[in-house]
């Protein structure tokens, strides 16, 4: 019970994300400029990147190894990026699933880890 206190934001975050994922693009909103998308990619799975990090470091009380969360957050968040883009593909029509947005998903998974170790910079991998 515990893990779903302190993972609760990067859980609720993602149900979130998967939800407006799947919905008809109709139903989303016009893009503000060609490229949006992509942005709204990369700029959500930051979040979630961010907060699964800010989780693992409450939950370990700032004493987790660097490289274990990073490797457990980028595993998990890669996963979820394909899993949305294949919802995509199979349960909403007029969505389009693509891999540049898989790579907009992996730029802004890459951009909150970087956060992540340059929060940490000063401790020891």
């Amino acid at each position: 019970m515990r893990y779903l206190v302190n993972y609760f934001w990067a859980i609720f975050w993602a149900l979130i994300m998967f939800v407006l994922m799947i919905m008809p693009s109709n139903e989303v909103g016009i893009p503000l400029f060609e490229g949006f998308d992509k942005l709204a990619h990369c700029g959500t799975f930051f979040v979630l990147t961010v907060l699964l990090y800010w989780g693992s470091i409450i939950k370990s009380k700032r004493r987790a190894s660097k490289w274990i969360t990073v490797i457990k957050v980028l595993i998990s968040t890669v996963i979820f990026a394909f899993i949305t883009e294949g919802a995509q593909l199979y349960f909403a029509p007029t969505r389009t699933s693509d891999w540049w947005d898989i790579f907009a998903d992996v730029v802004g998974i890459g951009m909150g880890t970087f956060a992540y170790i340059l929060y940490y910079q000063k401790r020891e991998f």
